[in-house]
Order: structure tokens, then sequence, then C-alpha cells
């Protein structure tokens, strides 16, 4: 540093008060030299600085809408308020939905047990419908056994309707033919020797005629002559074929009775 000058007494004071002031203002001259050589010595920040202007200005920008929110100006009471309604609504929406899938199931149940037990119904339905159309048709027949008999039986006898019921039955077209086959499965033994004696009648109806007409002349018993091509009519046990294609018999014939 530069000496101060000392002070003499023959020195002016106003001399030494500039004298003073000159150094500062060397001082201060020297300083400024220096500074404005650091200035143009130091790098150019003005597009850095721009580009924190813009991020300045965006933020800026998001803070004054997120200042603007409604979150903003909720206290932390409403705030929790808001958190809970919304919270109790969701809860809502999933209990809705849950007792809407829960009352479809349980519709779902209900159906399956009325249908499991519709199918049960329809199978004892079916099992006692089968049960009574057994019974009625045992029922039928045993009334069918017995119940046509007695109220043909109790129709006038000049109708014929049992007969004609039995002929219906047999499948004859005439009580002739339905009476014969009767007798026949009845006894075939007795059927045989009644159509022997039919064959022999028709066989000897003129000489029985003619012995007929002479006892009722003679007004007593006749001897007559008749033919028989079937002797077992009379003769038992069976003749051999020689004896059955011709035989003779003679019968009395009482003309009092016409019996034989």
């Amino acid at each position: 540093m530069d000496k101060q000058p000392a002070d003499t007494p023959d020195t002016d004071p106003a001399a030494r008060a500039f004298a003073v002031l000159g150094q500062k203002v060397d001082l201060l001259e020297a300083a400024v030299t220096g500074l404005v050589a650091k200035r143009d010595a130091a790098p150019d920040y003005s597009q850095t600085l721009g580009e924190i202007a813009a991020l300045l200005e965006k933020m800026r920008v998001a803070i004054n809408d997120f200042a603007r929110s409604p979150a903003i100006k909720l206290t932390p009471d409403e705030m929790a308020e808001q958190i809970a309604a919304a919270g109790t609504k969701a809860r809502a929406s999933d209990s809705a939905t849950i007792e809407k899938a829960r009352a479809q199931f349980d519709n779902a149940a209900y159906r399956m047990e009325r249908l499991a037990g519709t199918v049960v119904t329809i199978r004892d339905q079916r099992r006692r419908l089968l049960w009574a159309a057994g019974g009625s048709l045992l029922a039928g027949m045993l009334l069918w056994s017995f119940l046509p008999g007695m109220v043909l039986r109790a129709l006038p006898q000049g109708w014929h309707m049992p007969e004609n019921m039995a002929r219906h039955i047999i499948g004859e077209l005439s009580l002739w033919e339905a009476g014969s086959r009767l007798m026949q499965a009845g006894n075939p033994e007795a059927w045989s020797a009644l159509v022997a004696a039919d064959e022999m009648r028709r066989d000897n109806y003129d000489a029985v005629a003619k012995c007929g007409r002479a006892a009722v002349k003679a007004r007593k018993l006749v001897r007559c002559t008749i033919r028989i091509r079937n002797p077992q009519i009379l003769i038992r046990p069976p003749v051999t074929k020689a004896d059955r294609s011709s035989a003779s018999a003679c019968i009395m014939i009482d003309s009092r009775t016409g019996t034989k």
C-alpha cells in the first residue's frame, strides 16, 4: 500500500485532504478496471437463463392451476368426509352387485329344487297312473267275467242273448254252428254218436217212415230192418273196417208211442 504522507505542521489540511481523495480515486479506478476485465471474461448464460425462465413460467401456470383446484380449498376434515363418502359409494355398488349375484344364485337353486321336485312328482304320478291302470284293468276283467252273464241272464229268454253272446265269443255265424262246436268240445264221443245217429236216420228215412205207417195201421209193435254204416253207435268195442262198411239192425217201432 502507498504510504500516507506524514502530517507536518507545514502541510495544508485541504491539500492533505485532496491528496487522500486522489489516492482513493486511484484505488476506485483500479477496482472498476478489474471488474470490467472480469465481466468481459465471464460466459454467456442467456440461453440457459431463457430455458430457466420458460420452466419457471410452466411451473407458475401449473401452480396457479393447482391453486385453483377444489381439492386445495378443502380442509383435512372435508377431504376425509369426501374419501369416506367415495368409499361408501363404492361399497354400495359392490354390495348391489353381490346382492344381485346372490339373488340369481338363489333363483337358480330354487329352480333346480323345483325341477327336482317336478321330476319326482311326475315319477310318482306315472307310478300311480300305472297302478291305477292296472287296478282298473283287473277290476274290468273281474267285472267282465260275471257281470255280462248276469245282465244277459236277466233279459227275456226269447231274446237268446246268452246264446248269442256265446256264439259271438266262439266266432260262429249261427247258433246251430256254435252249439255244435260246444257239444263237440264238451263230449267228443257223444258228439260222434249224435252225428252217426243223424246219418243213420237220413240213410233209413224211407224205411223208418214205412215202419211207422205200418205200426200206426197195425196198432202194435212192428219189426223194421235198417242199414247202419257206422256200427259204433250200437256195438262196443268198435268193430273192424269190414264191419263198418255195411251192417244191418232190427228195430221195433211202437205205434202207440212212436218209440224205437
